[in-house]
């Protein structure tokens, strides 16, 4: 397929969301990438969790830089989502590149956000050193909606693909077209990661026409998959990718028999 199918946060609706039952059942649904997200622990350990705090997806409480690696991983991140995932630990960056990397998935996207702390060369530093222990430097994608965690990845290793996400807030003030390839230029990304409400037709034609690609956050629902194709986006990033993939299947051989 030509339109690239990346799993946010695994298969996050059949398995708890960034854990390797999530990873590895998007693997077996033949997605053709993952999105994810790092923290640092106490100890400078890198870990998979979308937010902050472990809150949210586990029988814990407080910030995942206030515990030490082994500490985390007495949390349950399972039962919050099924007792069938009852014990699901936290995993580490290099657990999710180790069972990643040998997948035959084209993407692997990881996102990072400031760390609260502001250390942010520690932050992409002990990750570029997951990645590269692992040798898939060629198909990772940092992702942030911080200039700052961007410009920090291209100063530390410029061979990492980057890409800028938007919107933050206001989804107006981001379609504008030349707001992310104004922030693109600035910061040296090679990708953008728009918002489906940020994202035309227009937009696609300029960053294709400048080399850059486009995948697109979060989009589960038909229309605006089908939407989003006739745009002639790179990638979509969705929360079903077995679901997603077929649409994709379908529409690109229609418009194969239509040539």
């Amino acid at each position: 397929m030509s339109c690239k199918i990346i799993a946010h946060r695994g298969a996050n609706r059949k398995a708890p969301q960034n854990t390797l039952p999530a990873f590895i059942t998007a693997i077996n649904e033949g997605t053709d990438g993952f999105e994810t997200d790092v923290h640092l622990t106490k100890d400078g350990i890198p870990v998979i969790c979308h937010n902050y705090t472990i809150d949210a997806t586990s029988d814990g409480r407080g910030d995942i830089t206030s515990y030490k690696l082994e500490e985390l991983k007495k949390f349950d991140f399972g039962a919050y989502f099924s007792e069938e995932f009852k014990g699901t630990p936290l995993p580490t960056l290099d657990e999710f590149l180790d069972v990643t990397s040998k997948s035959n998935a084209e993407i692997i996207n990881i996102e990072l956000k400031c760390p609260r702390d502001n250390n942010i060369s520690h932050l992409v530093e002990k990750t570029l050193e997951s990645v590269k222990k692992y040798g898939c430097l060629d198909r990772v994608i940092i992702s942030s909606f911080s200039p700052v965690v961007l410009s920090t990845v291209k100063e530390i290793d410029a061979r990492c693909k980057t890409a800028f996400l938007y919107p933050i807030s206001n989804p107006a003030v981001c379609r504008m077209v030349l707001y992310p390839f104004f922030m693109v230029k600035k910061i040296g990304c090679d990708i953008i990661h728009p918002a489906n409400v940020a994202v035309s037709k227009r937009i696609v034609t300029i960053a294709h026409t400048l080399g850059i690609k486009v995948n697109v956050w979060t989009v589960n629902d038909k229309n605006t998959i089908l939407k989003l194709l006739d745009m002639g986006v790179d990638g979509i990033i969705t929360d079903k990718p077995l679901e997603t993939k077929e649409i994709v299947e379908e529409y690109e051989k229609k418009k194969a028999k239509n040539v």
